[in-house]
């Protein structure tokens, strides 16, 4: 997931270095923030899916609290 991201990031910034037309690049580097925040979302996403987050918070608290006793 993270090699996509950096190929993707590498090829926006190659594509938008020193252009010798600088029409459109505003849209480009807009297309670029957007797509990494869609990558981001869906890696954040996929890492917590199925995850039931009260249920380890809890379990983590209770591990805290049962190492004194």
């Amino acid at each position: 997931m993270y090699d996509q991201a950096l190929k993707l990031y590498s090829t926006m910034i190659a594509l938008t270095v020193a252009p010798k037309d600088e029409k459109g690049q505003g849209t480009l580097e807009y297309l670029g923030i957007v797509i990494i925040a869609a990558l981001l979302v869906t890696a954040i996403v996929g890492a917590v899916k199925g995850v039931d987050i009260a249920k380890v918070v809890t379990d983590q608290i209770k591990k805290i609290t049962d190492l004194g006793g």
